[in-house]
C-alpha cells in the first residue's frame, strides 16, 4: 500500500499543475483590478465549436471544393462592393434627392409671391405654408396640370 500511495504522489508531482489564466482582466479607474475566469461549461462549449465545424475542406472532392470557394469569393466580393458603394455614394453626394433643387426653387418662388401679395394688401406678413401630403391639389385646376 505504501508503494501504491508513493507512486501516486510521484505521478501527481510529475504532472504540471494546471494554472488558471484569467479569461479577461478588467482595470478600473480607481486602480482596482478584477480577473474573470472561464467556467468549465464555457471551455466545453468552445471545444465543441472547434470540433463541430460544418465540414472539412480537406475531405471535399474537387467539384464541391471549387463551388465552396467560388461562393465564398462571390459573397465576400458582394459585401465589399456594398460597403464601398455606400461610401462612394456619400462621398459623391449621390445620397440626396435627385430633384431637390427644383423643389427648393418652387418653395422660394412661392414664398416671394406670398410676400408680394402681403405687401400689396398692406397686411402683416404671414409665414409661408409648406405644402404637405394633406394639402392636395384640386382636380381639374391649373395647378393639377389639366386644362
Amino acid at each position: 500500500m505504501e508503494k501504491d500511495s508513493f507512486q501516486q504522489l510521484e505521478l501527481e508531482k510529475s504532472e504540471p499543475p494546471k494554472k488558471a489564466t484569467p479569461q479577461r482582466i478588467i482595470h478600473f479607474a480607481d486602480g482596482d483590478i478584477m480577473e474573470e475566469y472561464s467556467t468549465e461549461e464555457e471551455e466545453e462549449e468552445d471545444a465543441e465549436q472547434r470540433t463541430n465545424s460544418p465540414f472539412d475542406l480537406s475531405k471535399l472532392a474537387w467539384g464541391p471544393y471549387l463551388w465552396y470557394w467560388a461562393g465564398r469569393i462571390a459573397s465576400t466580393s458582394f459585401s465589399m462592393c456594398e460597403l464601398l458603394g455606400g461610401r462612394f455614394a456619400v462621398f459623391l453626394g449621390l445620397d440626396q434627392p435627385k430633384y431637390q433643387y427644383v423643389l427648393n426653387e418652387y418653395h422660394r418662388t412661392q414664398n416671394k409671391e406670398n410676400d408680394k401679395e402681403s405687401k400689396g394688401n398692406g397686411s402683416k406678413a404671414q409665414p409661408s405654408k409648406v405644402p404637405n401630403e394633406k394639402c392636395h391639389l384640386e382636380t381639374g385646376g391649373p395647378e393639377y396640370g389639366t386644362r
